[in-house]
């Protein structure tokens, strides 16, 4: 049966609009594989640290070249690692901070970037290791960014997540974004419930089970 990777990267543990939405893909995702492991990781709550020389050092080396410091170092990234490559199905509730994601998701980012595990370099340019999945992302935006707003092209977060996961080598990244949630209450509320319509009809169609 499937894993599915749950990652919530909104500070607000509390009242996160990405983090109702994800709870409501979860649910969904368990009614049609029942029997499937689900793992979360909230880097809202638990931040990643920012890689720092050390640990950058450490990811260039094989494991037999690692003292006990740089094995430890990497101890966390690895982690990060196994989840990523567990995974069959990723959700991933991204709020727009300024204009892209929170310090939290660019952490593991960084993190989970890793040569040898997650994408490789080679002759040809770099190839992608990850195969297999799909990524999920859920969105909350204080105002209207998508498709022919006016407001596009200063939407760096989903240019930004799509071409991350697409150089891991996962070419099925879908958004579903929760716009206008700092216009007011009526129209934060009417963006919520798109974004939890749009999650209904993935399911409804199939396409949260291409991989299954």
């Amino acid at each position: 049966m499937p894993t599915l990777l749950v990652i919530d990267s909104s500070p607000m543990t509390d009242s996160a609009v990405t983090r109702r939405l994800t709870r409501q893909f979860v649910a969904l995702w368990q009614q049609r594989f029942a029997d499937g492991d689900v793992i979360f990781r909230d880097l809202g709550a638990n931040p990643p640290p920012h890689p720092d020389a050390l640990t950058l050092a450490a990811f260039n080396k094989p494991e037999p070249a690692r003292s006990a410091v740089e094995r430890e170092a990497v101890r966390y990234s690895d982690r990060l690692v196994d989840e990523l490559l567990l995974a069959d199905h990723i959700v991933l509730g991204s709020p727009m901070y300024n204009f892209t994601v929170t310090s939290g998701l660019k952490a593991w980012i960084d993190l989970v970037g890793r040569a040898g595990r997650t994408f490789d370099y080679r002759p040809t340019g770099p190839v992608g290791l990850l195969r297999n999945k799909q990524v999920f992302v859920v969105t909350a935006r204080g105002g209207f960014y998508a498709g022919d707003s006016p407001e596009a092209a200063m939407d760096f977060q989903e240019s930004y997540l799509r071409a991350y996961f697409n150089f891991l080598g996962i070419d099925e990244v879908r958004f579903i974004h929760a716009e206008g949630q700092g216009i007011d209450g009526e129209t934060a509320q009417a963006g919520e419930a798109r974004a939890a319509r749009h999650l209904q009809t993935l399911f409804a169609e199939g396409e949260a089970g291409l991989v299954a």
